[in-house]
């Protein structure tokens, strides 16, 4: 379909806006924010509405709305204070105010049927519909209680890539009997569907959660949590330990939903299999070759998609750090470029700033990267990748003190993450740079705990003892290293404990071990 109006022409098959037979550069979704208006002048529609017909119904912050508001008026040369085309109608939402004349829709060129647009390409990503915590009781506590539940966690589960949170959760609000997982599927097409309840019992709030996979109403995971204390304490603790929970089964739902998956390869299927595959495996020399491999192939089957480039850059990036990619400088160049690609296709995703962010702080260009990162955040607080990543380039930009808040903080929003143990030894490295010699042990031993697979946390752990002159801790956490990664290498310790600590703790090792 070819929409035009006053100097501009909209071309919804190709993708593209026109100015005087100019192309414009576009994000994706700002392009189908102008395309949806122009379709509809002179139509108010209200933010919920935008969001359930331009983000598929997915949980997204006002400010990304108005962030997205503001690039497509710059993009057709309006602004928030002329509003010569997109008009905002007070207390009720945007209207677009302009003479659009309609052309024939466009077809494909060999079959002759219509084309399909990128954005409806994109509505097989895996979905969720998070019914309202219902409170089992008339208190006012369980009432507020069960309200911040459901608010709070459709904000944070914005973070998990493609997945569709659908907006049409308080449209089962005041039902008295929910409908069946399958019923939901039915009627929305959701993958999955998350029901809970919250009841005071003593004194002590009982949150029951459950996960179930909508098309075949088989329940996937449940589990009971049991908070105290006032509602915003409750709230606080209930929030994290339903997260801490429930993100890894949603990405073990998600790797199999597309494991089953029996369509042609495309772009953001590979890239769910490369981005479910790091959460579970976690972040080791083989998951980052074969992510890698896999989100080469995802970019290029799908170019336009700024996910693929954007977690490519971060992989690249931090291999090439801490020296897990063969050639580093080639990872660099191949990071940069990526990271590059994927600003320019979508500069208004969190997920995407987050990743490409990260990217370039790993590069050596932390000055580039922290508005990035601040703009991440700010898209999106829930977060926690960008915030450990904005602690990192604080850290490489020698703000020792607000980095390592900002890495505590990312860590804290999301307590059982699969990447806890890479941001505690980025932690542990730190809090060795600022002299907290104790900190770092306790932090370097959580980071081993929780992965152990990972040789990062074992030479960070090693560096910590010998901070402290604990000699034969330092050895014994050293080998630990070696066993997990034969083949480490000097360039490796120096780059996550710097030249100086790095050699004085290779020298424990004995010569007839050593392979440098």
């Amino acid at each position: 379909m070819r929409l035009s109006f006053d100097d501009f022409v909209i071309d919804t098959t190709r993708y593209e806006l026109r100015r005087n037979d100019q192309p414009c550069k576009l994000e994706p979704k700002v392009f189908d924010l102008i395309a949806h208006f122009a379709q509809h002048p002179n139509q108010v529609f209200s933010r919920e509405q935008l969001v359930e017909l331009l983000w598929n119904g997915r949980f997204v912050s006002d400010a990304t709305i108005s962030t997205c508001i503001k690039s497509a008026r710059k993009a057709i040369g309006d602004s928030g204070a002329a509003q010569r085309y997109i008009q905002t109608v007070r207390g009720r939402g945007f209207r677009f105010y302009a003479g659009v004349i309609r052309d024939a829709p466009a077809t494909n060129e060999i079959s002759g049927q219509p084309s399909k647009t990128a954005a409806s390409d994109r509505n097989d990503d895996p979905s969720l519909l998070v019914l309202p915590f219902r409170p089992l009781s008339d208190q006012p506590e369980s009432i507020q209680l069960a309200s911040g539940l459901t608010m709070e966690l459709l904000a944070i589960l914005t973070r998990i890539p493609l997945l569709r949170l659908s907006a049409r959760t308080h449209r089962y609000a005041d039902l008295e009997v929910t409908p069946s997982a399958r019923q939901i599927h039915e009627d929305l097409g959701v993958n999955f569907v998350l029901e809970s309840s919250v009841q005071l019992v003593e004194g002590h709030h009982h949150i029951n959660v459950g996960l179930a996979d909508a098309r075949t109403g088989f329940r996937l995971w449940s589990e009971r949590f049991v908070v105290s204390g006032s509602v915003g304490a409750a709230l606080q603790e209930g929030v994290v330990a339903i997260t801490a929970k429930l993100e890894p089964q949603l990405y073990r739902a998600i790797a199999r939903l597309v494991g089953s998956v029996d369509n042609e390869e495309n772009g953001r299927s590979l890239f769910l299999e490369a981005s479910s595959m790091l959460a579970l495996k976690g972040w080791h020399h083989d998951s980052f070759a074969k992510a890698a491999e896999i989100l080469r192939r995802s970019w290029q089957c799908e170019p336009e998609f700024a996910l693929a480039p954007s977690l490519l850059s971060l992989v690249l990036g931090f291999g090439h750090r801490v020296g897990l990619l063969e050639d580093r400088e080639q990872a660099k160049h191949e990071a940069l470029k990526a990271a590059e690609m994927s600003l320019e296709l979508d500069s208004l995703d969190s997920t995407v700033l987050g990743y490409s962010g990260c990217a370039l702080a790993d590069i050596g260009q932390p000055d580039r990267a922290l508005p990035i990162l601040r703009n991440a955040i700010e898209l999106n607080p829930a977060n926690a990748q960008a915030w450990a990543a904005l602690g990192a380039a604080c850290i490489l930009h020698q703000r020792l003190d607000e980095g390592i808040a900002h890495i505590r903080h990312g860590i804290a929003i999301s307590p059982l993450d699969s990447r806890l143990s890479i941001w505690g030894s980025v932690l542990t490295a730190s809090l060795l740079l600022s002299g907290d010699y104790e900190d770092a042990l306790h932090q370097g031993q959580l980071a081993c705990q929780r992965d152990d697979h990972n040789f990062m946390a074992r030479v960070v752990l090693a560096g910590a003892y010998l901070a402290r002159n604990e000699n034969q801790q330092a050895h014994a956490a050293l080998e630990d290293a070696y066993r997990i990664k034969p083949d480490l290498s000097r360039l490796q310790v120096h780059s996550l404990l710097g030249r100086d600590l790095g050699e004085a703790l290779l020298k424990l090792r004995r010569p007839t071990t050593g392979n440098f």
